[in-house]
């Protein structure tokens, strides 16, 4: 996997991966796989990527995360046991060379307030982010935007601003990285007990949004940087209200269908833990 990003907001938390599962080394061949996985006991739910050298391994560790993550007795004991599941894995080793990997592990519960985000790294590294977080080979170029996905004081976004924004840095990151993955996958968790993938097609859409953002801002730049003593301000900052204006006309055609899926809880999650693999269509 060469991006993930992780975003806890008062409602629950929101994961995303490209749809591409590489080693980092370049080592071994980049597979398309779901970079995703969701699952569900009882109140909880979890959503977990990764970024590995070795993208088998860390699919195989990414599935016994989940699995004590949903077998913990409380909220207390989920830390504990992804500690013990990494280092047992990481002692198995012996003296052979070690994958580095790291994982974002979402989750949510009906009677949290707000969502909760792990960044994980063997063999014990397990650290609460309480804000976006981004792993992968992907990360260099959108780390420095992260912010986007912070509201300011007395702010608060939208769950579709908060999707809107989260294409856009896969946008951007794919613009600087052409190792990412053609597609993004996005899990909204809700914490009324519910989750839903976000429809391809729709993300696709929204990423065709942030294109024309992001070649509006470097207008922007362009006309600014370049500008001369004699050139007339007003004169630039009409020529960009015209392309701001351009851009927020096509803002409102961008919807988010699947979202509704979120007001529908899983009939499975007093189940047990159930792995809920990646559709590779669509769900609208």
């Amino acid at each position: 996997m060469t991006l993930g990003i992780a975003v806890p907001f008062p409602g629950g938390s929101i994961l995303c991966a490209d749809s591409r599962i590489a080693a980092n080394d370049g080592s071994s061949a980049a597979e398309n796989d779901a970079a995703l996985m969701s699952v569900t006991s009882g109140k909880r739910i979890f959503a977990i990527t990764y970024a590995a050298k070795d993208p088998r391994a860390g699919k195989m560790l990414a599935s016994e995360i989940a699995s004590v993550a949903c077998n913990a007795a409380s909220r207390q004991d989920i830390v504990p046991g992804i500690k013990r599941v990494m280092g047992d894995w990481f002692r198995s080793y012996g003296v052979a060379q070690i994958p580095s990997m790291q994982f974002l592990v979402a989750s949510n519960s009906t009677d949290d307030n707000s969502g909760r985000v792990l960044l994980c790294e063997p063999p014990s590294t397990v650290m609460e982010t309480f804000g976006p977080c981004v792993v992968g080979a992907g990360a260099r170029p959108i780390n420095p935007m992260l912010k986007l996905l912070t509201p300011r004081y007395n702010e608060s976004f939208s769950l579709r601003s908060t999707v809107l924004r989260l294409t856009y840095l896969n946008y951007l990151a794919r613009k600087y990285d052409s190792s990412i993955g053609e597609e993004t996958e996005l899990i909204v968790l809700s914490n009324r007990g519910s989750f839903t993938y976000i429809d391809r097609r729709e993300l696709k859409q929204a990423e065709g949004l942030g294109e024309k953002v992001d070649a509006l801002l470097l207008d922007m730049a362009r006309q600014v940087l370049s500008a001369e003593m004699e050139s007339n301000p007003q004169t630039i900052a009409e020529e960009f209200l015209r392309g701001y204006f351009d851009v927020m006309e096509q803002n409102p055609q961008v919807y988010f269908p699947s979202l509704a899926y979120l007001d529908r809880v899983t009939s499975s999650a007093a189940a047990g833990p159930v792995a809920v693999p990646m559709p590779t269509g669509t769900l609208g």
